[in-house]
């Protein structure tokens, strides 16, 4: 089976290479064809456009940085649309807006095309691992033609109703974590302000109520001063408003998701948009003065 990929950034060029170390015939695109450079050498090949994708794959999948550029390699110029065919499944891996993915949807259905929103968790690693966590929205029978190229990317598969069910997990998923990373980086500044070890708070809080997942990247991020993303701030700023969002379209009052979003705005103007999420305890460090660095005595 060949399948497209758009998007080689930062978890897709993982993504991507997994679908062909599982033995998958791949045809890739991307606004910068050196970023796939290492894929074609290994095999795959380049599609100057998701149109020319579509004349060789009945399954594509991207994996893109905003709602915008899915809508535009979808339904615009030279996209999807143009070359779709019917029964063909497009499965989009992005964190993504749910209004914006059921326009796109019922674009395709139109066509007899089947779309598939299917965000994923765990990050780079998890993505270099195969080992994401994907949340999918569509039609299950569908997800299950597609479910074996999905288990080249991650072992946690879950179908969570029709589509844009996918991105609504995600955004719940992401505000919570991006809350306790910024409630973590307070405590952290805290702490240390207050005359504590951050090694010690550290082994204390891993064992306690405290204990989160962003907690645990500590020891090979804030505490050796290792901000290169992962997961962006810039992009961590993307997924909270589009979070916000839904929540309005909800009726639901997000007052800690606003905090979290005002702490993620500040990190932006401070410089750090190209960083690591965990960064947003440099504006704290500023402030306090109390650096949260663990010795390499």
């Amino acid at each position: 089976m060949k399948i497209g990929f758009i998007g080689i950034g930062q978890m897709g060029r993982h993504m991507s290479a997994n679908i062909l170390k599982a033995g998958y015939e791949l045809v890739v695109n991307d606004v910068n064809k050196a970023a796939a450079a290492t894929l074609l050498e290994k095999g795959a090949t380049w599609a100057e456009s998701p149109l020319e994708m579509t004349k060789s794959c009945r399954v594509i999948i991207s994996c893109l940085p905003s709602p915008q550029s899915v809508e535009d390699i979808a339904l615009g110029k030279n996209g999807l649309k143009s070359g779709w065919e019917k029964g063909d499944i497009y499965i989009d891996m992005s964190t993504n807006s749910p209004t914006v993915i059921r326009r796109i949807a019922g674009t395709a259905k139109s066509k007899g095309v089947i779309v598939l929103d299917a965000p994923v968790s765990g990050g780079t690693v998890g993505a270099e691992k195969g080992t994401l966590t994907i949340m999918c929205g569509g039609e299950e029978d569908a997800l299950k033609k597609v479910k074996p190229v999905l288990a080249t990317m991650g072992k946690n598969i879950y179908h969570v109703g029709d589509v844009g069910g996918g991105n609504a997990v995600k955004l719940v998923n992401n505000l919570i974590a991006l809350g306790c990373n910024s409630i973590t980086a307070e405590g952290f500044a805290l702490g240390v302000k207050a005359g504590l070890k951050p090694e010690a708070l550290f082994e204390i809080l891993k064992v306690s109520t405290a204990n989160n997942w962003d907690l645990q990247q500590y020891p090979n991020t804030v505490f050796k001063r290792n901000f290169e993303p992962g997961f962006k701030i810039s992009l961590a700023y993307k997924d909270i408003g589009l979070a916000l969002n839904l929540a309005k379209d909800n009726g639901v009052p997000l007052p800690v998701g606003e905090a979290v979003k005002k702490d993620l705005e500040e990190a932006i103007a401070a410089g750090y948009a190209d960083k690591g999420v965990d960064a947003v305890i440099l504006n704290l460090e500023k402030i306090t003065g109390a650096q949260v660095r663990v010795s390499k005595e």
